[in-house]
């Protein structure tokens, strides 16, 4: 019986001459999901800043900022999924 061909060598032979491109599209894409994990690291650090002051919620500092960053992040990571796929 012949050898399974690994995923790797399947895709390989998928891409034809545009390997270059496969190695650029995996790498967009690691690059999209550290932006992805930007929002669940704020969400953390506004828990932390909303724990530390408790009863008085008003007296967290950056709060606001934290949540763009959150925002901006889950942008740029749909964005460079979206140009990983490409």
């Amino acid at each position: 019986m012949g050898q399974k061909k690994s995923t790797l060598n399947m895709l390989l032979d998928y891409a034809g001459s545009r390997k270059t491109l496969l190695f650029a599209g995996l790498g967009i894409s690691a690059v999209s999901m550290l932006f992805s994990m930007v929002p669940y690291i704020c969400i953390w650090l506004m828990a932390r800043d909303l724990i530390a002051v408790f009863p008085a919620v008003d007296k967290a500092a950056g709060i606001s900022r934290y949540a763009w960053v959150a925002f901006l992040s889950a942008l740029l990571g749909i964005a460079t999924y979206f140009a990983a796929l490409i």
